[in-house]
């Protein structure tokens, strides 16, 4: 995927000139002649990189990088200076810009400078790839399941995953991808979500690359690593055949596929959904990701392993919790299980001045959320009743809160990626 830019200079040439020749190497680029103009394309885009000047009329460049950071950490910001402003350049390079280059700008200069910040980005973004996704928490459950997803790593199995909202599978996936595939191979998702399921036609879809399916679309593009098809129930019939006829017909190549797929039916409500011959091939081929309700010491491994993770996020020090929050969250019913556990974690840091969490977090973390437990089912009160998409917005808006606005935090909250994280806000319109 081409990578965007955005150009930040009140030189209107210069803009033109940048934006010239990164075009010609492939690059989406957009420009702005102000730090207001800037701040309102990067709320509207996922950029991948920022080209500003560090001297501006209406902002200094290095309170617009200190902006963009707090807005959203994973965008690459370079800066461009004067001769006179290179002392600025440091400090802004300590302020979280991966470099600057001087002006007059050299095209191949500037090249080589954009070039090695990105290489920088994806060298940490491999060192820690999935660091706050999957732990080994105690008991036999989790020993089991972890055992599992070791032997489908090392074997390149396809298999179902069968869990709750929020019990890991996304996480899971990962974990196996890890572990079995060559970094160098993609891992690609194809979510039914995302397609109009609904008013597709019955057509037969063809292998051919001008009339192939979103599926054969996304497991060509997985070739050599794993495809991950999330709720797989809710593929049509037509795309049930096609997965159905990979599952059953695939060679085990240099370019075979790994394919794991999840769902949050319960068997017998999956034999409803798929059709008999896929049911019975992954029915034989499932594994189910326990919940975390009333597992004390899985809650606690949990929530010290969150603990830190936030600690890192949000800059905190927090070393204990106190013991009524704890009871708490024994208690809770956790209907959105790990993901849910981590976002209180999140939020009670949010709340927490000092190395203590005090007592009277738990209430404003636990009350708000439960308004009645009926056969040990929590039920969340902004939830209730609500379509797919007000329940997805109101996700987003909470996470967003969390993150304090910081679009690469609200989407690590929300386990998704942060150009889907854009995506769903314009989609939902939701005031950032």
């Amino acid at each position: 995927m081409n990578k965007s830019v955005l150009i930040v200079d009140d030189n209107l040439t210069v803009c033109l000139m940048l934006k010239s020749w990164l075009v010609k190497r492939g690059f989406l680029v957009e420009t702005a002649t102000s730090a207001s103009d800037a701040k309102q394309r990067v709320k509207e885009q996922p950029f991948d990189l920022i080209l500003t000047d560090i001297r501006m009329p209406d902002a200094d460049g290095i309170t617009f990088l200190s902006w963009v950071k707090k807005y959203d950490s994973d965008i690459i910001v370079i800066m461009i200076t004067g001769y006179a402003d290179v002392e600025s350049a440091v400090l802004s390079m300590k302020a979280g810009a991966a470099d600057y280059i001087p002006k007059p700008i050299e095209p191949e200069h500037l090249f080589k400078k954009i070039e090695e910040a990105f290489q920088t980005q994806e060298y940490r973004n491999k060192k820690s790839r999935f660091s706050n996704d999957f732990i080994l928490p105690p008991g036999k459950e989790y020993q089991l399941l972890f055992r599992q997803l070791d032997q489908i790593a090392e074997h390149n199995e396809y298999r179902l995953l069968i869990g709750d909202r929020g019990t890991g599978k996304v996480s899971a996936v990962k974990y196996i991808y890890e572990k079995g595939i060559h970094p160098s191979r993609p891992l690609v998702q194809l979510d039914p979500d995302q397609l109009n399921i609904n008013k597709r036609s019955s057509r037969q879809y063809t292998d051919s690359e001008e009339n192939e399916s979103p599926l054969m679309e996304k497991f060509f593009a997985a070739r050599g690593g794993l495809l991950y098809i999330r709720k797989v129930d809710q593929l049509d019939l037509n795309l049930q055949n096609e997965l159905l006829n990979i599952l059953t017909k695939q060679s085990r190549d240099e370019h075979y596929t790994q394919i794991i797929m999840s769902t949050e039916k319960s068997i017998t409500e999956l034999e409803k959904s798929l059709i008999p011959k896929l049911f019975r091939l992954l029915g034989e081929k499932s594994i189910t990701l326990p919940t975390i309700k009333g597992k004390k010491q899985v809650i606690d491994a949990f929530v010290s392993y969150f603990l830190q993770f936030a600690n890192q996020m949000l800059d905190k020090q927090i070393q204990t919790i106190d013991q009524t929050i704890y009871n708490q969250m024994y208690e809770y019913a956790w209907p959105e299980n790990i993901q849910e556990l981590k976002n209180s974690v999140i939020q009670a840091a949010l709340l927490t001045e000092g190395k203590h969490m005090p007592a009277e977090l738990a209430s404003r973390l636990f009350e708000k959320n439960i308004i009645k437990q009926e056969n040990n089912l929590a039920v969340s009160t902004p939830m209730l009743n609500l379509r797919k998409e007000n329940y997805e917005k109101e996700k987003i808006v909470e996470a967003l809160r969390l993150a304090k606005g910081n679009k690469t935090m609200a989407a690590s909250i929300l386990n998704i990626d942060r150009k889907t994280l854009y995506n769903k806000i314009k989609l939902y319109n939701v005031i950032t």
